[in-house]
Order: structure tokens, then sequence, then C-alpha cells
């Protein structure tokens, strides 16, 4: 043979061999790929479940806290604390303590027994922890330090709801998880399975290191690891395949069976470019080859990572088994070729299985997968997810199929557990007595808690945009409105302590307290969580105690200024009167006698007209039994008038009106005509002796209130000498004669009585303007 003619089939065969070798090795590696990022997905999702449970664990002792924190009153004390602690612990299993932390000082702790040593203790001042108790206290929200070696032994979480009375930091209210308790509630241990492990950590606020607290923080390579978004932040959890190089191992004899194809395949085309005589030997080495790759075919089937089985399709016998099957139900291969496939099935998933093996051997199905119960060899159910395919072609008689086998176990009790969860959460939710709403961007209310037919008797709010704005009291809505606004641009932070107005199916408003968390970041939420409950009595008491206080404080006010006139007035009165008498005793003259008693009878005169003004005061003060009704202002201003008639055309006044129709004002009928009649009275005495008077009177709306407002164009009152004392009783600020200063202060006390108020504006020389706010 010719050395080219040689050469050209060894190379064809070395290039075929070498292009199906980088062509089986390319798919090797996708396929080895895809195995670390099934292991990714399965790690992520362990760390995903735990998180879920760390967090809702966190969420049920902030609940606790919070619970506890509603039972201090105002005055910072918490009355049968014993009862309620108890109440709280023993019905919530993620915590295993509570206390009361007046100013940093741990005074009160549930169960006393096991934690009595932390009695005392100031958190404030130690240094090497307070630096998270007030990061809570800035918060104003609660806070999850730790893990943290306790005063009485262990280690544990705690976390710290600050409180607040009348906006003076109070102290806190502060639950404690075990850690060893928290490490269990977040079912680390059953996700693990031998298969992974996982390692915690958090960053030290103070030294800022990362320190671990279950497992080492060696071997972190192959470690997968999330942040969670606990409140105190910085917590990772690490998660660590057992055998970080299992994938790599899998690929390995799929890796020395492309290489062995491969070379077959190069050393085929090489032979079948040869001359035909060798023909015959090659198809002997063809028949070795596939010997070899069944070999390594079943080296693949017993290393594989999931179950395999061989199985008669008519009969139900396993065939063979694989090491991982085997592993699975704790049988060898021996005892499982001796069963068939319903005597290792779960009783009530036997059926199921039965009817689908049925269809696949009539040829109805070429393949099925279910979720299914086996029985292991020791008694233990485990859940597995199983896939089978009929391994004879289509159309021909069934013979045998093979079974894929997946435990599922894990995931089935996280997700039940999971589910109980949220059945939980659910039956709390619906039963509270608090409301809470789901508001998606637009206004409108996606969801309700049943309490919400309780409190407003609306079994789900009207569905027209922006629905839950137009039930607010026309006052607070604005203010509701600015904290959406705030909450929108701080996601995730709770908007607490708003209190308003709310109108129910009754139509009546009721008190309520809300807090608005925007969470339309979440996508199970997609909205503002609004967080409301009724707190009428306690409102209107406080409204009332404030109202109370203020009336009081108004009353003392009066009673000290009037008590100062009556004993300047009734002294200077009394001192007259026994000065006239002393000079009458000593005085020999009968016509200085006839003087002084003269004297004595202007004295008691003036003493007679002052006990007369303050009797009047008196009287509007101590008047609780005003009679009120509508009035109608024009009415009383064209009597008024009429009164005044005489005077008005004596002095030639201008009279200038502008009031509403429909100017309607809850008074008393006597009040209003004295209130005018001072006012008018006031505008024509006091007129400037250089023009005619011209007074406008005229009314108006204002902030919902109507407004009455007397000009003229008078001599005016210096308000920057005299603008305190312009209501004053007494204060007079012109030189006449018949200015007692006794009508303003009168004017203003029956205004005050009717619950409005009055002001003045002027100036000297050109006029006075005076503004009744009506209530």
């Amino acid at each position: 043979m010719p050395p080219n003619t040689s050469r050209k089939p060894l190379m064809v065969g070395l290039l075929a061999a070498i292009f199906f070798l980088a062509l089986g090795f390319f798919m090797l590696w996708q396929r080895y790929q895809i195995l670390l990022e099934t292991r990714e997905k399965e790690m992520t999702g362990m760390i995903d479940l735990v998180e879920q449970n760390i967090d809702q664990s966190l969420k049920y002792s902030y609940s606790a806290a919070l619970s506890l924190a509603l039972q201090i009153d105002n005055d910072g004390e918490i009355r049968d604390f014993d009862r309620i602690a108890s109440q709280i612990v023993d019905g919530n299993p993620n915590i295993d303590a509570i206390e009361i932390v007046p100013g940093g000082v741990i005074t009160q702790v549930y169960p006393y027994g096991e934690n009595k040593e932390a009695i005392g203790y100031d958190i404030l001042k130690d240094s090497t922890r307070n630096e998270e108790a007030y990061k809570a206290i800035e918060s104003r929200k609660m806070f999850f330090a730790g893990p943290l070696k306790l005063k009485q032994g262990g280690l544990a979480i705690v976390g710290r709801l600050p409180v607040f009375i009348d906006n003076e930091f109070w102290g806190f209210s502060a639950v404690i998880i075990d850690f060893d308790n928290l490490i269990a509630q977040s079912g680390v241990q059953d996700l693990a399975a031998g298969k992974f492990e996982f390692k915690f950590s958090k960053v030290n606020p103070l030294t800022g290191k990362e320190e671990f607290f279950l497992g080492r923080a060696s071997d972190l390579k192959n470690s997968h690891s999330e942040s969670i978004l606990l409140p105190d932040g910085d917590w990772k959890i690490h998660i660590t395949p057992v055998e970080p190089h299992q994938p790599f191992f899998a690929v390995i004899p799929v890796a020395f069976l492309i290489l062995l194809m491969a070379a077959a395949l190069g050393w085929i085309i090489f032979n079948t470019m040869k001359q035909p005589a060798i023909l015959a030997a090659k198809v002997k080495k063809q028949a070795g080859d596939l010997a070899k790759s069944e070999l390594h075919f079943r080296t693949i089937f017993n290393q594989a990572a999931i179950g395999m089985a061989r199985v008669d399709s008519n009969t139900g016998k396993i065939l063979e088994t694989n090491k991982r099957f085997q592993q699975l139900l704790g049988y060898d291969n021996s005892e499982l070729v001796k069963k068939d496939h319903t005597s290792i099935s779960y009783p009530e998933d036997r059926q199921e299985n039965v009817q689908l093996m049925d269809r696949l051997r009539k040829n109805e199905i070429r393949e099925y997968n279910l979720k299914k119960r086996l029985v292991r060899k020791d008694g233990e159910i485990i859940w597995i997810k199983l896939n089978v395919s009929a391994l004879w072609s289509e159309g021909e008689p069934a013979s045998s199929h093979i079974a894929l086998v997946e435990d599922i176990s894990a995931r089935v009790k996280a997700q039940r557990e999971r589910e109980e969860n949220e059945k939980r959460f659910r039956s709390l939710v619906e039963n509270s007595s608090e409301v809470i709403l789901i508001v998606d961007t637009r206004g409108h209310t996606v969801y309700s808690s049943p309490s919400l037919e309780r409190i407003t008797g609306y079994r789900e709010l009207p569905t027209m945009e922006n629905e839950i704005f137009s039930l607010i009291h026309p006052e607070d809505a604005p203010g509701l409105i600015e904290q959406f606004k705030a909450s929108r641009n701080n996601p995730g932070f709770p908007f607490s302590g708003i209190k308003m107005r709310l109108q129910t199916k009754c139509v009546k408003y009721i008190w309520v307290e809300a807090t608005i968390t925007n969470l339309t970041h979440e996508k199970s939420i997609n909205g503002y969580v609004v967080n409301f409950r009724d707190i009428t009595g306690k409102q209107e008491a406080e409204l009332n105690l404030i109202k109370s206080y203020d009336f009081v404080m108004e009353q003392n006010k009066r009673l000290l200024n009037f008590a100062y006139i009556v004993s300047h007035n009734l002294r200077s009165h009394s001192s007259n009167l026994e000065s006239i008498l002393e000079l009458y005793e000593i005085e020999s003259c009968p016509d200085e006698k006839e003087n002084y008693i003269s004297l004595l009878g202007n004295v008691s005169k003036n003493l007679n007209e002052s006990l007369y003004d303050l009797n009047e005061v008196v009287s509007i003060n101590n008047n609780l039994d005003i009679n009120v009704e509508l009035l109608n202002v024009g009415d009383y201003l064209d009597r008024t008038l009429e009164v005044l008639q005489l005077q008005i055309e004596k002095k030639d006044a201008e009279i200038k009106i502008d009031l509403p129709e429909e100017m309607q004002v809850a008074f008393n009928a006597s009040y209003m005509e004295s209130v005018l009649l001072n006012f008018l009275t006031n505008a024509l005495r006091y007129s400037h002796p250089q023009r005619n008077p011209e007074i406008e009177i005229f009314g108006y709306r204002e902030n919902g209130h109507w407004m009455l407002e007397i000009s003229d164009n008078g001599i005016g009152i210096d308000l920057e000498q005299h603008g305190d004392k312009v209501f004053g009783l007494y204060k007079t600020f012109t030189e006449r004669k018949d200015s007692r200063g006794v009508g303003l202060f009168i004017t203003k006390n029956q205004i005050n009585a009717m619950g409005g108020s009055v002001s003045v504006e002027s100036s000297p020389g050109v006029g006075t303007t005076f503004k009744v706010c009506f209530k």
C-alpha cells in the first residue's frame, strides 16, 4: 500500500476522533454546569426556606413585644405583669422570655426563676451592648441584637421594641429568643440531611468583624451565602456541600466513556476506509466496544445521584436497581428484585400508580410522573417524585420501563410547615381586633381583614378609585395623603401613630390609629399595608380631658384677673369712703360736712356701678345653661340699627352693609344684641371730630366659620401701646368722661362664652376694625 493511502485513513480517523471528543466534552461540560446549577438552586431554595422560617419567628416575636408594650399605660406602669407575660410567653413557642426595661434598666422579667440575674442590669450603660439599643431608640422600631451572652447565662437573640410615652422615650419591651431555639425553628438540621452543612454569621457592630455562631468560618470557598433582611442587618447564612466535588465525580465516568467512544469512532473510520479485507475484524472490534459501552452505562446507572429501577411492565416486578434506589428504601438489590412496585408503595398511593401503569402498558401514554409515598424497609415513609418512561419502541408490546425516583421528603415537610405557618398567621389576622388593608397604588383596596366589618360595618370597602380617602374626615384626609406620600418614598418603613376619623357604614365617624407600610416592592403584597384600630373611646377621653384642662385654666385666669379687679376697685372705693368719713368726723363747719355727704353719695354711686359691672361679668362666666339657637345675623343687625337711629342721624353717619342672607350662627339672642350694640355704639361714640362717621359691616365664610367685620373711620387705638389691654376691664384709651372700659370686656366674654373669638385691627387717626369669628 502506498504511504499516502496509509496516511489518509489515519488522518481522517484522527480528525473524526478529535471532533467527537470535542463535541462530547462540550456536552459533558454543559452537563456539569447543569449539575452545579441544580445544586445551587437546591441550596438557594434551602436558604430561602430558612430565611422565611427565621423571619416568621421574629415577626411572632415582634407581635409578642408589641402586645406587651400595649399594656404599658401613660404613667409607664404595667399592671398584672406576671399574668400578661405568662400568656404571651406560653402562647408563643418562638420566644423564651420577655422583659420590661424602663429607661434601659431591666426591672421585670418572665420567667423569673431562670432570668432573675438580669434584674437591675442597665443596658444603655454597657458600652459593649448599648450601640444596638440606641439604634432601636433612634429608629423607633424593633431591633434584634445578638446573639449575645446573657447575664443569666446562655446565648440568645434579644429583640428590643422602644416605647415612647407622649413622644418621650420611656424604655423597652424586650423579648429573648434562645439561639438554639431559633436554630431549631429555622429547620436547618432537617434540611441539611447529611448532604449540606449550614453556617450562620453576623457582623459584630463593635469590631466590624464577621462572627460565626453555627459552624466554622473555614472552608467557605464552595459555600453559598445570602444576606437576610432582618431588623438587625448583616446576617448571613452559608450553606456548604458535604461533598463539594460530587458533580465533578459524577461526570468522570461519562468523560472516560466519551474518550473511549471518540477513540472507537476514529478507529472505526480508520478501519472503514481501509481495505475491505479487514471489515470482519472491524465488526468484531465494534462488538467489543459495545460491550465496553454497556459496562460503562451500567457504571453510570449504579452511580447516578437519583434512584433508578428497571421494572417489568406486565408483572410489575422489579428487575434491577441502582445504589441510590437501594439507599432510599434500605433494601439491597437481591431483596428488591423479589418484590413488585406495589409492595413498596404506601397503600393510599397505589391505586393512582396502578392506573397510570395500565395506560402505559396499553401504549396510551409513553411516560408519566407523580408524587407519591414509599415505605422503607424500617417502616419509615418517604415522599418521592416518580418519573416513568417506557423502554420499548412505540407500537411494540410492552416489555419493561425505567423508573426515576427523587427523594423530596424534606421539601414536602418544609412545604407543609409553611402551609401551617400561613394558616396560623391567617387565623391571627382574621380574628384580630386590628383591621388590615392592602391598598394598591391607585387607591383600590385589594384586601381587607374580617375585622373591618366588626369595626366599620363594611364587609368590604367600595371599589371606586381612592375609596379609602372618601371615608376619611375632610379635616384628616390631607394629613393621610401626606403620610402616603412619605411612605411612597420610604419603602418598607412603617409610618405609625396616624390618628384620624373614619366614617362607618351607619354614617358616623370613629377615631382610629393607623400604621402605613409601603410594600409595593414585595411581589406577594404589591401595595400599601394599612393597619388600624378603633381608639374612639380613648381619643374622646383625651379630647374631653384637654377641653376640661383648657376650660379650667381659662377659668383660673379669669378668676385671678377678676379677683385682682375686685380687690383693686373695692379697695379704692372703701379707701375713699374711709377718708371722707374721717374728714367728716373732724370737720365742724356744717357746710363742709354737707359737702362731704355729697361726696359720699358720689362714691356710693361709683361703688354701685362697679358692683353692677362686676355682677354682669360674673353672670356671663358662670352661666352654664346659656340658651343657644340658630340666629340670622342680618335680622339682629337691623334691630340694632333701629335702636341707634337717632344717634346715627345726629352724627350723620354712613352705614354700609354686606351680609349674606344665609348667614346664620348658633348664638344666644341677648348676647347677639349686646355684641352688635356695643360695637356700633363705640363706632359712633369714638368717631373722628373732623369727619362724618363711616361704618362698614360685612360677613363672609373663612375656614368653615362665619366671620363678621365691623370697621369705622374713627379716632382709632394705638395698639402698640394698648394692644394687650383693648379687651381688659376698666381699660380706657381716650379722654372722654363717659368711657368706663366695660363694654368691650363684656362683649369679648359673651363671644368667648359662645365658643367664638374676636380680634381688633386699628391705627390712631385712621379707624378700627373688629373681627368676630363665630363657632
